[in-house]
Formats: structure tokens, C-alpha cells, sequence
């Protein structure tokens, strides 16, 4: 489990970015991250990664502060960022640095990955590979390390649509229930199948966090003609988009917009 324990970050002397926010996400999870540009998404992934120390509070792996940057601590996460350079190194030296890092590296996850994504193993320059086989050939080795915790920050970014299936199917099936992954996208749509919770960064400092299943509990999302008794609504054709209290009987999917834009304007929080 990774704990985030009321924790505040800033740069600066500036209004926390973070402020006092707490969560626990677990293995077997997927988990959405959201929120508008400066939020702090990337932020949260650094200092989830040990990259950045925290102002207050602490943010715990197994126990282990993640600031603290030791082997033990470190080999159970990966952190794929949104920029990253390969330089002109092959693909084979590539992975033998990750697999020295990694104990639990996996030879025939990555096979499969490289082979499904189209990536050849014999590469001789990784600075030939177009953007999205840059990215997929990073995830194949977030997926085949063996690190508990992955933290992939805008993964789909330079994808085609064909891609971002295979992501989601590769995700999927190498994932495993002892591994849990954090996701930061701009395009929730095209991952609110297969999340298991949603976590939101509202601008604020503040944090939402929630299981998919909790916000079904607590809310529906519909169409109605009219917004009354509605937490939060958006006009639209005909009437409004609403999100409601959820009734004894009542039980709708969940609508990742709305759910999003509900919250950065402090209507769920």
C-alpha cells in the first residue's frame, strides 16, 4: 500500500500546490488521476516517486518513507513521466540497466509486450522510434520490471487509437493483483472501463478520492428536465445534466465529466 499522510507541498513560498491531503491506494487498483493543467498531477507522481520531498506529512510505501530514496523503498516503484529522452543507447542496454535495478523483472513480459506493440528487441538506436513506440516501449517495461507500484504520468500521450487499446489490454493482463497502477490522463474516457477508483485535484490543494464503487453508492448521474434537487447540473439539449444523491433504488454508471467538473467547482468535496 501507498500511504499519503496529510501531506502539503508548495515551491516556493507560494500557496501550497498541496495542501493536508490524505489517501491509501492498494494493490490490485487502478486508479485515475485527474485534474486541470497546474494541479499538481505531476507534482503528487514525483513526490509519490521519491523524486520530490514533501513540506509536511509523509507519503509511505509498505511503511517505507518514499522521500528516503533507498533501494528497498525504490525498486518497488516506477514512475513513467510524460518527457523523457532515450539518447542514442540500444534497446538491449536499456533494459539491462532496469533489469539490475528491478529483482522481479520479468524477460517473458516484456517479450510479449514488445511483441504485441510491434517494437523490435533488437533495436540498435531507441532515438529512431516514433513517439508512441517511445511510450509503449517504456510501458512494456513498467509492466515487465516487476515494481508494485507503477506511476504513469499522460502514458496515452502520442498514441494512436489502436495504442491506447493495446495499453489498456496489456494493463490488464500483466497488471496482476499484487501490483496497483496510478494513472494521470486528460482523456478519462478512454479509461473509465477498467478504473477501479478516481482520485481528482481540484486546484484548490484539495483531493478528491474515491473507489468507483463508493461513487455509485453515494451519487447518480443522469438527464432530467429540470435541475432540481440536483448537487451539481450542465444544461444540455432538452433539459440538464445532473448529479443526484442516489436514491434506495437507483443506480446509474458513472459520468467521469461531470464527476470531474462537479468537483473542481467544489460541489462534491
Amino acid at each position: 500500500m501507498i500511504a499519503i499522510e496529510k501531506l502539503t507541498f508548495g515551491y516556493g513560498k507560494d500557496t501550497p500546490l498541496l495542501r493536508d491531503i490524505s489517501a491509501e491506494l492498494h494493490e490490485g487498483r487502478i486508479y485515475g488521476l485527474l485534474g486541470v493543467n497546474g494541479s499538481g498531477k505531476t507534482t503528487l507522481l514525483k513526490l509519490m516517486s521519491g523524486m520530490l520531498f514533501p513540506g509536511q506529512g509523509r507519503i509511505t510505501a509498505d511503511g517505507l518513507d518514499t522521500a528516503a530514496r533507498d533501494a528497498a523503498t525504490s525498486g518497488k516503484i516506477f514512475y513513467m513521466q510524460a518527457e523523457f529522452k532515450f539518447g542514442r543507447q540500444s534497446l538491449e542496454k536499456f533494459i539491462a540497466l532496469h533489469r539490475a535495478f528491478y529483482p522481479g523483472f520479468s524477460d517473458e513480459i516484456l517479450r510479449d509486450c514488445l511483441e504485441e506493440s510491434g517494437i523490435n528487441p533488437k533495436t540498435g538506436d531507441l532515438g529512431v522510434l516514433s513517439t508512441g513506440e517511445k511510450r509503449k516501449f517504456l510501458f512494456s517495461i513498467a509492466l515487465a520490471c516487476g515494481a508494485e507500484y507503477l506511476l504513469m504520468d499522460e502514458p496515452l500521450n502520442g498514441m494512436d487509437i489502436p495504442s491506447r487499446s493495446l495499453f489498456r489490454k496489456l494493463l490488464l493482463k500483466h497488471l496482476g493483483e499484487d501490483r496497483m497502477a496510478l494513472i494521470s490522463t486528460h482523456t478519462p474516457a478512454e479509461m473509465e472501463n477498467i478504473l477501479s477508483d478516481i482520485l481528482i485535484l481540484d486546484g484548490k490543494g484539495g483531493l478528491f478520492a474515491k473507489s468507483t464503487e463508493e461513487i455509485s453508492d453515494s451519487w447518480c448521474f443522469g438527464l432530467s428536465e429540470s435541475d432540481e434537487g440536483a448537487l451539481y447540473s450542465e444544461p444540455c439539449a432538452g433539459g440538464y445534466r445532473t448529479i443526484k444523491k442516489r436514491g434506495e433504488d437507483e443506480a446509474t454508471g458513472i459520468d467521469l465529466e461531470m464527476l470531474f467538473n462537479a468537483t473542481i467547482k467544489g460541489k462534491l468535496l
